[in-house]
Formats: C-alpha cells, structure tokens, sequence
C-alpha cells in the first residue's frame, strides 16, 4: 500500500473495539524497580565505584605493558588502553560527584527537618 497510517510503523496498531495502551505509572514502575534491587538504584554511584577501581586498575597494567612493548602493531593496544584507562577514572569522578550530591541532599534535609524531643524518645 502506498499510503500506510503512522501507527502501523510505531506497532500501535489499534484493533476495533480495544483501548490504546495508556503509559505505565512511573511511580509503580519505580517502586517495583526497588522492590527487585533493593533499593540500590537511588545509590548507583555504589556500583559503578567498583566498575572504576577495576578500569583503572586494568588500564594502569596495560598501559605499562604496551608502553615498554615497542612496535607499530602496538599502536592501537596503547590507545586502547589509555582509553580504559581515562574510562576507569571517568567512573570514579562520576561516583564522587554522585556521592558528594547525595551527601549534600542528606545534610540539607537534615536542616529543613529537625527532630524534635518527642519524636525521638520510645
């Protein structure tokens, strides 16, 4: 056919007497998201920390190893590995500035919301 309707492109292709499919509530979505990871997705920079020590760890190796190894075909393994390394240290940077936010949000809830005697005591 020369003239299709753009939702036979998208897979939206409405079917008489079916609704369209309405947008999942992002708060349910979320809920169950840290209900499976334990709430580890509002802590990500705890994952991807490791992620950098290890990329560091591995580009500082290689980028010794192919620094001593004099060759042309060891061009492309330095720029690899400089590159994991710079990618090892980019994660770590992203990890401290996660952190650090996190650390500032806490503190600033903190002050807006003091606890009170009462609250406190059992």
């Amino acid at each position: 056919t020369a003239k299709e309707p753009a939702s036979f492109w998208l897979g939206a292709e409405r079917k008489p007497g079916l609704p369209l499919t309405t947008a999942t509530d992002s708060t349910a979505t979320l809920n169950k998201l840290a209900l499976a990871t334990g709430g580890t997705e509002k802590s990500w920079y705890r994952c991807i920390f490791p992620f950098g020590i290890v990329s560091v760890v591995i580009g500082i190796a290689a980028t010794c190893i192919t620094f001593t190894i004099n060759g042309p075909q060891m061009d492309i393994a330095k720029v690899v590995s400089v590159a994991t390394l710079i990618f090892g240290v980019g994660l770590l940077v992203a990890a401290y500035v996660c952190w650090r936010a996190k650390r500032e949000r806490q503190r600033r809830r903190q002050r807006e919301e003091p606890i009170s005697l009462e609250q406190g005591a059992l």
